[in-house]
């Protein structure tokens, strides 16, 4: 490995615009002040420095870099990836690097995908052309390579002696018949089975076998391995430059860290066993690029290209990577990357955002004095992990001692009283379905928008008036399609605000009276990109127009869709500032101008794991007394619906299955005659029928079992009305726990004769009636039930969240200074907007352009009059507590 001291200034980072900022962020970033914000998922940072620049350019970055993780000693797990033509795969660098030198006191993390599939990898480009070891001799290669690495296996490896000099005779024989299989034949069989369960079969762990699109029933782990070395060894045994050898490259470097990230998830907090608390601060991957045909140019941009195809999709934070050097032009298209400063890139080390940044460093920093980056200082600790497993088994023992001598202190029954009450959704006197007038109500609450843009432009002549868009689906046709449809609530949140910033105008000159443009997206927003082209296209000719038509803003995005993701991506192209309504991908933030609303779906799912699995919610079966108060227990297992290639369904499903502690069953289920493709291990259904059936049968297998819905509230409702017409497994009730797409639902009474059924569903604030809403959310529920008394949304929060979010855009517009032009209204979001409002409190962080902090998630259980939250998260008032109990996540 190169070293790192031939740089002009070892110590010093170059004093480029930003540079204060980058420094403090880059060491928070790597040991925060709370370790709950190691979970962030920081994007790919490319530090490139110009294309005549010297190499000591990039090695005085690196070493900067390097120096503030530990001067004399590793503080952070991190290592330096210098690209060595020699050496083709860094992931092999990476996980050896991150292995050495470890933290005083600390426990390394354990590197057993990494080593594994490195000794795989070894031994496949090592074999000849269509000459691979076969499964078996792989399997004893990679064991043996494991015993060497001592352990058990290799104890008892040595236990069975040395492989040379044969004994002969009797002895000779039990040697090999019995005390090899002992120490070695049987050890090697069990590892093996081990890893074909762990890597292969598990569905939660097996990631070996999603990364070659196995099935868990197929082949064993070594098999695999072997098909991998037959295909790519004949590439490999090409010339270097030939691009199919390249390819063999990119799938071994892409196995490897695959495996690596793995073994990088953060690890369990607390708990007694202190090797699972030892790692403080988020390890570190230092990257060199080289020039475009330099030595070891290929080997940097492979493993730049790898880690940005598993990053996104991967579970964890992962590692903190910056690259440093000279990207070639065809990686930062690869990568799509986006192009920012370091002040920007400073604020997006704490986010979550996949998205790779490249950051241009000029010249004339390098020719004087630099930063210098204060080494960081992770907790330490002042004690070996085997003395804190010494106190604490002490501890334990006392506490096993005390509890022998009094165990009837120790014995707490379970809490069986049913989360919200033991009654189903149905109501005994609310059995009729609300009535719902889509085109009356939609088109009133169009005019009355348009009606308050004109008397926004009355102010025009005497201070700037401004335009934003609202992009929103086409509204249904149908009462019955209404009501699936979030449109009419957020657009009356959207009045609402309206009308409050220009009556605000007429005493406050402070105020931007803002103009409302309600664009139509189509159906489920399924032309939202060619709506946002348009915008594009129209912005670029705007100078032309008044003043009071500049657009300096866009709302809504109310649904996580493929196109409405390509659609916020192409408006951040332009630094259009952007703020969403209740689209909750993660995936959605596909642009630093994007501010979502919400909290996005890791966050729920999280919590909804929790609450599954943690809660009292599941009817126990056998109850025959219908007088007796109904008994549950938590969910043990879970049946998961999702929708393929519906992003919003896909990602909150996922990201529950990564979450929930128990068991799970995953339906892909889609109403369309269109084909789809199913992951490994899930079920498939086409009508609501086959999925009635597919739930009582894991209902029959596990009584203890909860329907986790992501699809959409029209296949629910579908799929509800079948299970009531089927009538087979509801004799114990249903639990049903959704996402906020239910509520729209939920709340006109679609569910309402349902005696079977117990539904739960996230919200985004709080109900009225409920103790802790803040005076701001009742105030707003009063406003909305006073102009729409006949509106069936009312405890929904579609209109509280539209009304918020332009209240964000709105703020930042007043903030933006006398031109209002869409740079400075950029510059005021990230400016960490704080009020207290309609869905709680919000709260932007200046660093990211995420979520805002502590953002309120209810979970209503739909009862037999108001909803019930049973449980709230987040600042849903100014005196929430900022420490919150399980489920939420703080």
């Amino acid at each position: 490995m190169r070293s790192a001291n031939n740089s002009v200034e070892p110590s010093s980072f170059p004093d480029d615009a930003g540079a204060d900022y980058f420094i403090r962020e880059y060491r928070t970033a790597v040991n925060p002040a709370r370790r709950d914000l190691l979970e962030n998922k920081p994007p790919l940072l490319i530090l490139s420095t110009s294309a005549d620049a010297p190499e000591s350019h990039t090695h005085r970055v690196l070493e900067a870099l390097r120096w503030a993780l530990g001067p004399e000693y590793k503080r952070v797990p991190h290592t330096v990836l210098y690209a060595e033509e020699d050496v083709p795969l860094l992931t092999v660098q990476a996980g050896t690097g991150l292995e050495f030198d470890i933290p005083r006191r600390s426990t390394p993390d354990r590197f057993p995908n990494f080593w594994l599939m490195a000794d795989v990898v070894a031994q496949i480009q090592e074999s000849r052309p269509g000459g691979g070891l076969g499964a078996r001799k792989l399997r004893g290669h990679v064991y043996r390579q494991r015993a060497e690495r001592g352990g058990l296996p290799g104890l008892l490896w040595h236990m069975g002696g040395t492989d040379t000099a044969p004994i002969g005779g009797v002895y000779g024989f039990f040697v090999g018949l019995v005390w090899h299989s002992l120490t070695r034949t049987l050890p090697r069989w069990i590892w093996a089975r081990r890893q074909n369960r762990r890597l292969v079969r598990s569905k939660r762990s097996g990631w070996l076998g999603k990364h070659l699109n196995a099935t868990a029933g197929g082949a064993p782990v070594f098999e695999l391995l072997d098909q991998v070395g037959a295909r790519q060894s004949p590439r490999l045994s090409l010339e270097p430059s030939h691009p199919r050898h390249k390819e063999g490259l990119t799938a071994l470097e892409l196995l490897l860290l695959r495996a690596l990230l793995e073994d990088l998830r953060k690890p369990a907090v607390g708990r007694l066993l202190p090797k699972r608390r030892r790692r403080v601060a988020r390890p570190v991957l230092l990257v060199e690029i080289p020039p475009e045909g330099a030595p070891g140019a290929d080997a940097a941009e492979r493993f730049l290209r790898a880690l940005h195809t598993l990053q996104a999709g991967l579970d964890g934070p992962g590692p903190l990577v910056i690259a440093v050097g000279h990207p070639s032009g065809s990686l930062q298209a690869d990568l799509g990357v986006e192009r920012t400063n370091l002040r920007r890139a400073s604020s997006l080390l704490h986010s979550s955002n996949p998205r790779p940044v490249v950051v241009p460093l000029e010249d004339e920093p390098f020719e004087r004095p630099g930063l210098q980056i204060p080494p960081v200082q992770p907790r330490k600790f002042t004690m070996g992990w085997r003395a804190v497993t010494a106190v604490e088994l002490t501890a334990l023992a006392t506490l096993l001692v005390g509890g022998a001598l009094a165990p009837g202190f120790w014995e707490t029954p379970p809490d069986t009283r049913c989360v919200g009450g033991d009654r189903p959704a149905a109501a005994g006197s609310q059995t009729e379905r609300v009535e719902v007038r889509p085109k009356e109500w939609y088109q009133d609450v169009l005019n009355r928008i348009n009606k308050q843009n004109q008397e926004a432009e009355k102010y025009a002549d005497e201070r700037a008036v401004r335009t934003v868009v609202l992009f929103e689906s086409t509204p249904p046709t149908t009462a019955e399609d209404t009501i699936f449809d979030g449109a009419i609530p957020e657009l009356r949140g959207v009045a609402m605000w309206q009308q409050r910033l220009i009556e605000d105008a007429a005493s406050d000159a402070s105020r931007v009276p803002l103009r409302v443009e309600v664009r139509k997206a189509g159906a489920g927003f399924r032309e939202a990109v060619r709506a946002v082209r348009d915008l594009i296209r129209e912005v670029g000719q705007e100078n032309s127009g008044k003043a009071y038509e500049q657009i300096v803003g866009v709302l809504g995005f109310a649904q996580s869709t493929k196109e409405t993701q390509e659609a916020v991506k192409e408006l951040g192209g332009i630094g259009m500032p952007m703020v969403g309504t209740t689209a909750t991908a993660d995936e959605m933030q596909q642009s630093g101008s994007y501010w979502p609303f919400t909290p996005a779906n890791s966050t729920e799912a999280g919590i909804e794991a929790a609450f599954a699995a943690d809660s009292p919610l599941v009817a126990k079966p056998g109850q025959t007394d219908p007088h007796a108060p109904a008994e549950c227990v938590p969910a043990g297992h879970a049946v998961i619906v999702r929708t393929p290639d519906d992003l919003y369904s896909e990602s909150l499903a996922d990201r529950f299955q990564q979450a929930f502690k128990g068991g799970e069953t995953v339906i892909s289920f889609r109403q369309d005659s269109q084909p789809f493709a199913t992951q490994a291990g899930t079920q498939k259904a086409t009508t609501a029928d086959q999925l009635v059936g597919q739930v009582c049968q894991a209902l029959k297998a596990e009584p203890d079992t909860a329907v986790y819905w992501t699809a959409r509230a029209k296949d629910f409702t579908a799929f509800v009305r079948a299970m009531d017409t089927n009538g087979t497994c509801i004799e114990n009730d249903l639990t049903v726990l959704g996402g906020n797409e239910l509520t729209n639902v939920a709340l006109t009474g679609q569910y309402a004769d349902k005696d079977w059924l117990r539904l739960y569903h996230s919200a985004h604030r709080l109900p009225e009636e409920d103790s802790r809403a803040s005076a701001k959310t009742k105030d707003f529920v009063r406003q909305y039930n006073r102009q729409y008394p006949q509106d069936p949304w009312r405890q929904d929060g579609h209109s509280a969240v539209s009304y918020d979010a332009f209240h964000v855009l709105s703020r930042a517009v007043d903030n933006a200074g006398s031109t209002v032009r869409r740079e400075s209204v950029l510059t005021a979001l990230r400016n960490n907007i704080t009020f207290d409002g309609a869905t709680g409190v919000v709260s932007f962080s200046e660093f990211s352009s995420g979520p805002p902090k502590r953002k309120t998630l209810v979970i209503l259980r739909q009862s037999a009059g108001e909803p019930e939250a049973v449980v709230a998260c987040g600042a849903y008032s100014l005196t929430a507590p900022k420490q919150q109990d399980s489920p939420c996540r703080d």
